[in-house]
């Protein structure tokens, strides 16, 4: 009986938040999204499991688009006993964030507020215990990542999507000829850009870790930065800034999350 109730509620919600048609039948170009969301659950869950439990925890969900990884984080944790977790989700998109608050309400999910707002402007009225995306685009991921650093946040996760920014600096570089195949160009700025952005985030106390979060069946775009405030910045920190110079001077490239924490008047460690 519980097993079919679950179902039920999923079928529900997925109907709810546009991941299956009226009539319950879930969209066929859409079916990739379930195992993405699930497998990034697992990852928020082993997170929520090492916080406190005598606290409201605050979740930041930064161009979240229609929610749908925030409507399936906040399910499976009610489900799996997680009932002090608060999520605020933020999107520029002023029609989106109105569909996400009406669905929220239909689903008697309370404990979810939504704003229409840049990710870069927006006032955190509480320090963030997680701040995450899942395939925000282009520099939305940096702007994410900047405000998880100047709010000091227990953990980003970060999975990027297109890299339009980064792509048209990969220019003069020692891989040109690699680069001139239009997939290996793809792939390359992918992998530089991300690795830029660890090497910056470990420059202020983090511990990243770069894996699969999903196969890549589900969707080539499914390496995720986990990143763990875990100490002040340190002689580590250093060798992760002087690492950074090296591979952007290569490359000749700097992601947008260098100009952000650069332009910030009480952050300046990375210069």
């Amino acid at each position: 009986m519980k097993e079919n109730q679950f179902l039920q509620d999923i079928q529900e919600l997925n109907m709810l938040i546009g991941l299956a048609s009226p009539n319950g039948n879930n969209y066929k170009e859409r079916l990739h999204k379930h195992q993405q969301m699930l497998d990034y659950y697992i990852a928020v869950k082993s997170i929520i499991k090492k916080l406190s439990t005598k606290r409201t925890l605050y979740l930041y969900d930064c161009g979240c688009g229609r929610s749908y990884l925030s409507f399936y984080l906040n399910y499976y944790l009610k489900k799996d006993g997680f009932d002090n977790v608060s999520f605020i989700c933020i999107d520029s998109n002023k029609d989106l964030i109105e569909r996400c608050r009406q669905t929220a309400s239909k689903l008697k999910m309370t404990n979810m507020t939504f704003y229409d707002a840049t990710i870069v402007d927006f006032e955190f009225l509480e320090q963030p215990d997680i701040i995450y995306s899942l395939h925000a685009c282009d520099s939305a991921t940096d702007q994410m990542i900047y405000k998880g650093i100047i709010e000091n946040a227990r953990y980003i996760l970060s999975v990027s999507c297109c890299q339009h920014t980064m792509r048209k600096q990969l220019k003069k570089h020692p891989l040109a000829m690699v680069t001139r195949h239009q997939p290996y160009k793809e792939r390359l700025t992918d992998m530089i850009s991300d690795s830029l952005r660890a090497l910056i985030i470990e420059t202020f106390g983090y511990k990243v870790t770069v894996y699969e979060f999903v196969a890549a069946a589900h969707t080539p775009k499914n390496i995720m930065l986990k990143c763990e405030k875990v100490q002040q910045v340190s002689k580590k920190s250093e060798l992760a800034k002087a690492e950074y110079e090296k591979l952007s001077e290569l490359f000749n490239i700097h992601p947008k999350l260098k100009i952000y924490l650069q332009e910030n008047k009480i952050i300046n460690e990375f210069s």
